[in-house]
């Protein structure tokens, strides 16, 4: 038991080369070290230590994680940890990859663009478009004819799959005529979305995050297409 043993004069000499592998240190708690000395560092001279040579290194095949596992995704905020993963070197389908089978319709500008920021708040569980929710905001008026850009931007944190009936929602992919021509689409959290339509059906017509409870405290809007064959602006 060496429990309050003071090795404050000891002197340890040179112990390199010793072998303590059969010592028995027991107890040791307790021991005073106050006294001993351990040399002074202070001021030593590292100048002359080889630490390699790192000039030229080739840092290009490091693998910093994630970021550079996955290549960059427009659908996906880049940091966000939401971009998938697939096993055995497989990859998953983005809207990236979609390409329409045939043009649904001509390639042309769109009349103008309507921004649509996704917010809300998960603590008071609070949906809307742009900070207003349904019950307090302007319905969205179009023109029967006319092709609208929306331009999405999910200030939240959770996915918003987004719904305009009665009308087709072009995604833009960056492949003109050949965009996907979708009925609902999902904007990722921290990311921004284009879609167009061709403003085709007149009447009243729901747009809403397709997430029924997120509709349901506000995110959602009533778009009215005025003009048209059946004139129905109501």
């Amino acid at each position: 038991d060496m429990a309050g043993m003071d090795h404050g004069s000891m002197s340890h000499g040179d112990m390199a080369g010793m072998d303590h592998s059969g010592m028995n240190h027991g107890d040791m708690a307790g021991m005073d070290h106050s006294g001993m000395n351990h040399g002074d560092m202070a001021g030593m001279d590292h100048s002359g230590m080889n630490h390699g040579d790192m000039t030229g290194m080739d840092h290009g095949n490091m693998n910093h994680g994630e970021a550079a596992a996955l290549p960059a995704d427009p659908f996906y905020a880049q940091g966000s940890g939401l971009i998938p993963q697939a096993y055995n070197d497989g990859r998953f389908l983005s809207y990236a990859d979609l390409r329409a089978q045939k043009p649904l319709y001509e390639d042309r500008e769109p009349t103008r663009e309507i921004e649509l920021r996704l917010t809300g708040n998960m603590e008071r569980y609070i949906w809307s478009i742009n900070g207003i929710k349904e019950s307090d905001a302007e319905p969205i008026r179009l023109q029967y004819g006319e092709r609208v850009r929306f331009k999405f931007i999910n200030e939240t944190m959770m996915t918003h799959p987004m719904h305009l009936h009665g009308m087709w929602s072009i995604l833009d992919v960056g492949a003109d005529q050949w965009n996907p021509v979708k009925h609902v689409i999902s904007v990722a959290p921290g990311t921004t979305v284009y879609m167009e339509t061709e403003v085709d059906a007149p009447g009243k017509w729901a747009f809403h995050c397709h997430l029924s409870y997120h509709a349901a405290a506000g995110m959602f809007r009533t778009v009215i297409v005025e003009g048209g064959p059946e004139g129905d602006d109501s």
